[in-house]
């Protein structure tokens, strides 16, 4: 049964300045490690290595969405922190997707105490979809045998208009 119906997702609109910053972090976050767009870790080997680094720089722009909703002043996208560190803050990992219904995707890297955010779309314009827990997201029926991950349909997240008033909202 699933949650919820999809709620109004809160749209963000980055500036020039800010697709600019995240292509720069996300070239550095694949060109400081020598990484290489096939690695084992991605699901994705199809990609050249420009693409990557594109899919990294929109990654990092929807890390941006969500540090300006959630009112992070004078937010800096990490380098090479990996899963070390939260995206956001100290607890929010921020899961990005071009497609406007794809899935939250949860690995075995995500840390058990974050909450994961999924924004959706392509720069400048992206949409927050919701938000799961981590440890909630891990739930057998969320298993995706093909990927070794567990994947959460949009319906199944908490609208992010909610999260404030989450004991998760502060940070």
């Amino acid at each position: 049964m699933d949650l919820r119906q999809v709620s109004e997702r809160v749209r963000v609109v980055l500036d020039y300045a800010q697709e600019v910053e995240a292509h720069t972090v996300g070239f550095h976050r694949v060109t400081d490690i020598n990484a290489v767009a096939n690695h084992a870790a991605r699901h994705n080997k199809n990609l050249n290595m420009h693409e990557y680094i594109a899919e990294m720089a929109e990654s990092v722009g929807a890390e941006m969405v969500v540090a300006q909703y959630l009112g992070f002043k004078n937010f800096k996208p990490t380098l090479n922190t990996f899963k070390n560190e939260a995206d956001v803050g100290t607890r929010f990992e921020v899961k990005w997707t071009k497609y406007k219904d794809g899935h939250l995707a949860i690995g075995e890297t995500d840390r058990q105490q974050d909450v994961a955010i999924l924004v959706v779309g392509k720069s400048p314009v992206y949409e927050i979809a919701g938000w799961i827990p981590v440890q909630m997201a891990r739930k057998p029926k969320y298993l995706h045998q093909a990927y070794g991950c567990h994947w959460i349909p949009q319906n199944n997240l908490f609208p992010i208009q909610d999260i404030r008033n989450s004991i998760y909202g502060t940070d």
